[in-house]
């Protein structure tokens, strides 16, 4: 039997696939992490941060209060929690709930931020739209030159201690991330094209042309990969069964049309890496299967590229 991926490797492979913007992949992985107890907090965070990235703010604040419930996390990170949570319920107007909170941050930490201000704006009556931009000149009036130095250190103690989590991870052992579990699984809630893959003629054809037209052979390799279209809610997830420097071979349920740009993530299952690949093209399809060129790629993704395709060759 399959083992089971740990906390730390989902809480991992969930930081990647938020930083490639594959939001709603990332929170199914967060939502594994937080079983565990040592990662709740983090990955709840994470949670409400892509819900927020997505525009869906009720779900964003559940996530924040959840990780604002954990025993484990310190008293400061814990308004900083509140913090982020008082500035989304303001964002929504939600103002009575948004003062709650500020409440209790000031009473713990009367000189935390900007909370005192935006507490006696709030009391005003006057709302988010009128009050953002004379706030923010008011607090420049008030800190003189410091102010940018002040941004810096408040935006450093946000986000320090959501850092270690991944720190501790890169210098643990070798992640599981490629764990088979999770491969060729779609996404709940993510629409896939209405393509389909079984237009065998003209396809093929442009598939054979693709191939010899290749820089160089692809190697056989199974991998799990996520993969999302830019600017659009289409994700899914696959298995990488061959790969060059330059392009590979993902076999999905979920079907895209040829010409489609996609960004890849490939999860190298011996070492634990995640590749990003932040452009690729569909250039053919097939039966649940298509055909990616990398059209933009960092050369140092590519020659890990290089000697993952040596390796397995």
């Amino acid at each position: 039997m399959a083992q089971r991926m740990s906390a730390a490797d989902l809480y991992r492979r969930g930081l990647v696939l938020k930083k490639a913007r594959m939001f709603h992949m990332a929170i199914e992985d967060f939502e594994q992490a937080v079983s565990d107890p040592h990662y709740a907090p983090q990955a709840y965070i994470q949670i409400a941060l892509c819900w927020r990235a997505v525009g869906c703010a009720d779900e964003a604040v559940a996530a924040f209060r959840q990780a604002a419930a954990s025993p484990i996390l310190s008293s400061e990170e814990r308004l900083h929690v509140f913090y982020h949570v008082a500035r989304l319920l303001e964002e929504q107007g939600r103002f009575s709930e948004s003062l709650e909170f500020y409440g209790v941050i000031r009473k713990e930490s009367p000189d935390f931020g900007d909370v005192a201000l935006r507490i006696r704006r709030l009391c005003t009556g006057k709302g988010e739209s009128m009050a953002a931009a004379r706030g923010s000149r008011s607090i420049r009036r008030a800190m003189g030159p410091s102010w940018g130095l002040w941004v810096k250190s408040f935006l450093q103690q946000t986000g320090r201690w959501l850092d270690r989590t991944s720190q501790t991870v890169r210098r643990g052992s070798a992640s599981r991330i490629g764990h088979p579990r999770n491969q060729g699984r779609g996404v709940s809630g993510l629409r896939s094209f209405s393509g389909s893959h079984d237009d065998a003629g003209n396809d093929l054809t442009l598939k054979k042309r693709t191939v010899e037209h290749r820089r160089c052979e692809r190697v056989p390799i199974r991998l799990p990969s996520s993969f999302a279209v830019k600017g659009r809610m289409v994700a899914g997830k696959g298995e990488v069964c061959d790969l060059s420097p330059w392009g590979c071979r993902i076999s999905s349920a979920v079907s895209v049309p040829i010409g489609t740009d996609v960004q890849c993530c490939i999860f190298s299952g011996r070492s634990g890496d995640a590749l990003l690949i932040e452009g690729a093209t569909v250039r053919w399809i097939g039966p649940r299967e298509f055909g990616l060129a990398f059209t933009k790629i960092s050369p140092a993704v590519q020659e890990q590229l290089v000697r993952l395709c040596r390796a397995a060759a």
